[in-house]
């Protein structure tokens, strides 16, 4: 009974893994949100820092640990507003530098114009006579931090006697910092002086930090005897700087997109093999190794030959995935209007947009995309963890 219940585990096994659907990578040239074409020359500004309302927005002490042994101090720091303008500094260099379509003027240069503006020079002339089109600026606008103390009691099935129950032996104490940031940039046309875009993020991220475990002592004679063992060796609460690293790392690659065409890929499954047809195994067996052009022309040729509507419709996603988006088109175009079949148009929807973002994104790289009347595009965004 055992072997035969072994043996139909394993034939359920292979059951699934052989209706898996393949799927193949698909990677597609997406234009940026927003056309800046004729503003690859940037000058990258430092962001400016959050000017905190109080001088001090947390308490020095944190409280919740006065019923233990356990101090601590917080994690607050008086350089915090400047750490996370530096960190936004470098996530909005890093968003533009990556993206390999700008060039740029950094920071440590683009300030020393700032500052000129600042006291009545003409900033703007200035950095044009460098070449530079457009002005990319950034500020922190809202920064929030809270810590606070958080016990948890650990149960341990204890036997007295007779009696198995469940049993508080021990209670444990965390730390739990919490950080909100929100950030704002926005590109500046220096030749007309207006915004050409402005997006906004909000961020949340949150950690615990263990300081320490409560041990009840039952084999002593006085009652709620404990002792206090510290887990966390330092005096003060861990920098609430990583945190908002973390909270502006998860905004990097979105500025990215934002502003310059990038790739994306996806994945993407073939349609199955119903009706079966033998001969078209072998293509799928050849998807499934990723080896695409071959398959592709084996799905291509029973389609030719059979009509075989999955074999049609996978050749086309197959030219999809080898990068002819073009042709692609054109074939699942064909398979659609044989067939009239709902998936094979659904996918040529899909392939007509993908087609449609990359041609975009291609003129914007060649620059033959001129602004077109856009007006000022705001956008606000929110990341919590």
């Amino acid at each position: 009974m055992k072997r035969l219940s072994i043996l139909l585990s394993l034939l359920v096994m292979m059951m699934v893994l052989t209706s898996c659907a393949t799927n193949v990578t698909v990677r597609h040239l997406v234009p940026g949100d927003v056309d800046l074409s004729g503003f690859r020359s940037l000058a990258v500004a430092s962001t400016s820092a959050y000017k905190f309302p109080t001088s001090r927005p947390l308490s020095p002490w944190i409280s919740g640990l006065q019923e233990t042994d356990f101090t601590l101090s917080s994690g607050y720091e008086a350089s915090l507003g400047a750490q996370i303008a530096d960190l936004a500094t470098k996530t909005m260099l890093q968003s533009v530098g990556e993206t390999e379509y700008f060039s740029i003027l950094p920071p440590a240069i683009t300030d020393a114009y700032v500052t000129l503006g600042s006291i009545g020079e003409d900033m703007r002339s200035m950095l044009q006579s460098k070449g530079v089109q457009a002005l990319l600026v950034s500020d922190i606008t809202y920064v929030d931090m809270d810590e606070s103390i958080v016990g948890r009691d650990i149960r341990t099935y204890v036997t007295e006697g007779a009696k198995n129950y469940e049993k508080v032996t021990s209670r444990e104490y965390f730390l739990v910092q919490q950080a909100t940031l929100s950030l704002t940039y926005s590109v500046i046309d220096l030749a007309q002086n207006h915004v050409l875009v402005s997006r906004s993020f909000t961020g949340k991220q949150e950690r615990e930090t263990k300081i320490g475990t409560r041990i009840y002592l039952f084999d002593t004679a006085a009652p709620g005897a404990y002792r206090d063992e510290r887990r966390y060796a330092s005096g003060h609460a861990p920098s609430f700087a990583p945190l908002f690293e973390q909270i502006l790392d998860e905004f990097s690659s979105t500025i990215a997109t934002q502003l310059a065409p990038s790739y994306q890929l996806s994945r993407l499954p073939l349609l199955a093999n119903k009706p079966k047809l033998k001969e078209a195994e072998a293509a799928y067996k050849l998807a499934r190794q990723g080896s695409y052009a071959p398959a592709q022309i084996l799905f291509h040729e029973l389609w030719e030959q059979e009509r075989h509507l999955p074999s049609g419709y996978n050749a086309a996603l197959l030219l999809e995935a080898l990068g002819t988006i073009d042709e692609a088109v054109d074939l699942m175009s064909i398979v659609y209007h044989s067939t009239a079949s709902q998936q094979a148009h659904d996918a040529l929807l899909r392939m007509q947009e993908a087609q449609s973002g990359q041609k975009k994104a291609e003129r914007q790289i060649s620059g033959e995309v001129t602004r077109d009347g856009q007006g000022v595009t705001m956008t606000q965004y929110m990341v919590m963890e």
